[in-house]
C-alpha cells in the first residue's frame, strides 16, 4: 500500500446532542462547538496525537498502555483493553477520542451511555495525518495539527529517500506482532504501509490485517529484516526453527524502535525513518 499524499478534511462537528463523529466523514462547516476541557484517549496513538497537539494537560483518563510521553504515564487510568465505562463515565468527559480501528466495541458502549465519542480511524499513515487534523478542528488545535503533519511529511520524504537512492531494491521485510502465537501485519494495516513508505517489501502483504501467521508461510518467502517487539527478540533468535532463517541467521533481526512501529501516532513518521535506515544504512 502506497501513501497517498496528505489532503486536508473539512472540520467536523462534535455534536454532542447525539454523540459519535466519524474522522473518516466529512461534514459542512456549522457552529463550533466550545474547545473541550476533559479529554479521554482509548488507545496509545491517541494519547500520542493529543500530546503531540498541545492537549497533554486536558487529558484526564488514558489507558494502562498509554507510557508515552512521559506525562502520559500520570493520567487517571481508565482500563486496558477492556474500558472501565464506570470509571469513564465518573471522570466527566467533554471529549472520548476512540481508535476505531482497535475500538470498535467501546465506540458502540460509549454511544449506549450518551457519551461525547470522537471516531478517529488511523489505519495507514495518511490516515494518521488526516485524524491529527480532524483532532485540531474539533479541539481548537487546528494550527498545531498542521505543523505536526508538516514535520510527519518531512521526515516520511526522508525516509522514502532511502529506497529512491538505491533503486530496484526492495528488502523483504517480516513484522512480528507477537510470537506465540506468531502473528504478523498484513495489508490494510499502518504497519504494512509504514513498511512501504520506508522502501521495504512486507512479505506478509498477501493477508489482510493482523492475522495468525504460519512458519511454514514465512519459510516458503523469507524475509532479509525481521522487526519485532524488543521483548521477544532473544526468543525470536533462540527459537530452534526462526533461528534457520536467513534474517535471524545473518542478525537482521531489529527491535521495534520502542513501539514507534506499532502505534498509528505522530511518531509513525520516525517509525519510517528507522525501518528505512535498518533496511539501507544511514548512508544514501
Amino acid at each position: 500500500m502506497k501513501c497517498r499524499p496528505f489532503t486536508a478534511f473539512a472540520a467536523l462537528l462534535i455534536a454532542f446532542a447525539a454523540p459519535v463523529a466519524h474522522a473518516k466523514a466529512k461534514t459542512a462547516p456549522a457552529l463550533a462547538a466550545p474547545a473541550p476541557k476533559r479529554i479521554i484517549s482509548l488507545s496509545p496513538g491517541v494519547t500520542e496525537m493529543l500530546f503531540a497537539l498541545g492537549l497533554g494537560g486536558k487529558v484526564v483518563g488514558d489507558t494502562m498502555y498509554c507510557d508515552y510521553p512521559e506525562a502520559a504515564k500520570k493520567i487517571t487510568k481508565i482500563g486496558d483493553v477492556r474500558p472501565n465505562y464506570e470509571k469513564i463515565v465518573s471522570l466527566k468527559p467533554d471529549l472520548i477520542v476512540v481508535d476505531e480501528v482497535a475500538e470498535k466495541s467501546a465506540v458502540l458502549r460509549l454511544r449506549q451511555l450518551r457519551q461525547p465519542v470522537f471516531v478517529v480511524h488511523p489505519d495507514s499513515f495518511a490516515a494518521v495525518e488526516r485524524s491529527l487534523i480532524v483532532i485540531g478542528d474539533a479541539t481548537g488545535r487546528a494550527a498545531q495539527a498542521k505543523a505536526v503533519v508538516a514535520g510527519m511529511e518531512s521526515k516520511r520524504r526522508q525516509a522514502a529517500s532511502f529506497a529512491k537512492n538505491r533503486p530496484g531494491t526492495h528488502p523483504k521485510v517480516f513484522f512480528v506482532a507477537t510470537l506465540r502465537p506468531l502473528w504478523t501485519a498484513g495489508r490494510g494495516t499502518f504497519v504494512d504501509d509504514v513498511v512501504a513508505i520506508a522502501g521495504g517489501e512486507n512479505v506478509a502483504h498477501g493477508v489482510q490485517g493482523y492475522a495468525e501467521y504460519s512458519k511454514e508461510l514465512l519459510f516458503s518467502n523469507p524475509p532479509s529484516v525481521i522487526f519485532a517487539d524488543d521483548q521477544d527478540l532473544s526468543a525470536i533468535r533462540a527459537d530452534p526453527a526462526l533461528r534457520q532463517l536467513p534474517a535471524v541467521r545473518t542478525g537482521r533481526v531489529a527491535g521495534d524502535g520502542g513501539e514507534m512501529i506499532q502505534r498509528p501516532g505522530p511518531r509513525l513518521a520516525d517509525a519510517a525513518l528507522y525501518i528505512a535506515r535498518v533496511l539501507y544504512g544511514d548512508r544514501r
